[in-house]
């Protein structure tokens, strides 16, 4: 298996685990859609930079690795967030369920792509201490594994 797929799959357990302890501990009920989103966009986040930064060279690794754990961790609560706006609006529009706390719909995509980055510094703020380190912890793991099996 390709290092960026070993990556990604890591990550979107972390992401799997981080949506499924938010969606139990959380206030509201539509919270759930996390344990699906969080996933979803850590790995495809992991992929792509794994890929895009070991594209040229594989100089400087730890280096590399570091920014490619920095940047999924950061750029995966903004995918995940926008994620949960396209699944939220097509439950809506194919269901009429999906709604807010107010019985409001959900926020509308474009919008999302705005209010998305206000998001993600808040779930920055409460999990990016988990995911940014493990993210690059994952990096350093999967490089080893690499390391030992060639």
């Amino acid at each position: 298996m390709r290092n960026a797929i070993k990556f990604g799959i890591l990550n979107s357990i972390i992401g799997l685990l981080l949506g499924i302890y938010i969606a139990y501990s959380a206030i509201g009920n539509d919270y759930w859609v996390l344990a699906i989103g969080a996933p979803i966009s850590a790995f495809v986040c992991g992929f792509y930079f794994w890929k895009l930064i070991f594209k040229k060279s594989t100089e400087n690794r730890n280096g590399k690795l570091i920014l490619i754990g920095l940047l999924t961790g950061t750029v995966s609560h903004y995918l995940c967030w926008i994620l949960l706006s396209i699944g939220m609006n097509i439950c809506y529009w194919t269901t009429g369920n999906c709604i807010g706390s107010l019985g409001d719909p959900p926020t509308q995509i474009w919008e999302m792509l705005i209010y998305g980055i206000v998001m993600t510094g808040v779930s920055l703020l409460f999990y990016g201490w988990i995911t940014i380190p493990s993210s690059i912890g994952i990096g350093f793991l999967v490089d080893r594994i690499n390391k030992k099996t060639l």
